[in-house]
């Protein structure tokens, strides 16, 4: 059967729109939209049986006046209705009652869609777009039907077509490029025959700098309470939060402010204790803005007030956009890194300054440029597995300040656990200050210097 007895057939059961019927053989022919690929099917059939008439094939006659009034009365295709009118033949036009069979004429209402659309994201920054859909099951049902029933091979799916003809008309009229692969806003339509909501996905932005932490006492994220979990509690004074405030909690919000954001989310290349400083030039970190309407926002300006606000508790430095791809990298190479402390080490018994220059000589033989073994510490097993760790120590270097206080500078690779470096965790970390000291050595002070 060739695809203009398909037409007919499909014309004499149901009436479907230039639109739909383009669609049906969109597989076939290039270079045109489905409404075009419609279009020109009932025109040349229409032109095709026009010719026929003219040439006086009247043993066709029949066949070829049958075929027009289809297409006038059926197709509702008006040069079909004019060949018939011009050549005096009768037809009874019927009222155009039923919407299209597939699409229930929702792509005559295209730009009603776009409009939509527009007022959705009148106050959204954003460079480039897609359209997505999510389709009633009772459309997809009803055109599969359709398909099979007719044998129609080389359709599009109504999902690519709507995506399409939407996605076309809103880039051209906002002016703004589709991207498939990672687009700034996805506008998804949930389509019914009669109703249809808009969702929009926004992509998040990433700032990356640098932090420091200038007072002890605060976590690097949001620390739920431990009691209730964070619903709010008497052990937590209801705040739901194990401490008052943290580092993510200091620098987030002018961030989402600017951005007007829904949310975000803080990474960290690694993590300081909460009793620890991060000096020197800063830990880095990733900020996620989630579903931002807006995408540019000055840096400058926030970091300084940011730094203005928190003064003596963080600073941050180095903004710049990042992507999601460094937030990987940020982490993945956090154990890779390598990071400097300045600790102070306490002893209970007294140690002369001598003793303490041999066995610094001690420590820097049977540890520096070595790895060490670590098991997860007695403080973090509660919440890390039980594994131990295989830890580089590259260099160290000792201060005897008095009889029973050290200061040392310890570069080490990151995820090494410095608290039990020095007290050795009751063995759990080896070789250890106080196991090469010979006498317990407690970590009293200690702060991150560099992340390098």
């Amino acid at each position: 059967m060739n695809i203009f007895d398909k037409v007919l057939d499909i014309y004499q059961k149901y009436y479907i729109c230039p639109y739909c019927l383009g669609r049906m053989f969109a597989l076939l022919g290039t270079s045109t939209t489905n409404h075009e690929r419609g279009i020109s099917l009932l025109l040349s059939m229409t032109m095709e049986n026009h010719r026929k008439y003219l040439s006086g094939e009247k043993t066709n006659e029949k066949e070829v006046e049958s075929v027009l009034k289809i297409l006038a009365e059926k197709a509702h295709f008006i040069p079909a209705q004019k060949v018939l009118k011009t050549e005096g033949i009768d037809y009874s036009m019927e009222a155009l009652s039923n919407p299209c069979h597939l699409c229930q004429d929702l792509f005559e209402k295209v730009q009603d869609y776009v409009e939509a659309a527009k007022e959705e994201i009148a106050c959204i920054e954003f460079d480039n777009l897609l359209v997505g859909t999510s389709i009633n099951s009772q459309i997809i049902n009803n055109e599969d039907k359709f398909k099979s029933e007719f044998n129609l091979l080389e359709a599009e799916s109504f999902k690519n077509h709507f995506n399409r003809e939407i996605g076309k008309r809103l880039s051209i009229q906002l002016n703004k490029p589709t991207e498939f692969s990672n687009p700034d806003l996805l506008i998804i339509y949930s389509l019914g025959f009669t109703e249809f909501d808009i969702e929009l996905k926004i992509r998040s932005i990433f700032i990356y700098g640098k932090y420091n932490k200038l007072i002890r006492g605060i976590p690097q994220t949001h620390w739920p309470c431990g009691v209730c979990s964070g619903k709010g509690c008497e052990s937590c004074n209801f705040t739901g939060k194990q401490y008052l405030t943290s580092v993510e909690e200091l620098i987030s919000p002018e961030f989402v402010k600017e951005a007007k954001a829904s949310s975000s989310k803080f990474h960290g290349a690694g993590r300081e204790d909460i009793d620890v400083r991060m000096l020197g030039s800063g830990r880095p970190f990733i900020i996620e803005l989630r579903s931002p309407k807006v995408r540019k926002i000055d840096l400058i300006m926030i970091e300084k007030r940011v730094n203005k606000k928190n003064k003596k508790k963080i600073k941050i430095n180095s903004l710049k956009y990042s992507t999601k791809k460094e937030v990987i990298n940020l982490k993945a190479g956090a154990e890779k890194s390598k990071k400097v402390y300045k600790a102070t080490g306490e002893t209970k018994v007294n140690i002369s300054k001598g003793e303490f220059e041999e066995k610094l000589k001690d420590l820097k033989l049977k540890i520096e440029n070595q790895k060490i073994n670590q098991k997860t510490p007695t403080r973090v097993s509660h919440r890390r597995a039980e594994k131990i760790r295989n830890k580089m120590v590259h260099r160290i270097e000792g201060k005897y300040i008095k009889k029973n206080l050290f200061e040392f500078k310890i570069e080490v690779q990151g995820g090494t656990y410095i608290k039990e470096l020095i007290h050795g965790d009751g063995g759990r970390t080896s070789p250890s200050f106080s196991e090469i000291f010979k006498t317990p050595m407690d970590c009293k002070e200690l702060d991150v210097l560099e992340v390098l």
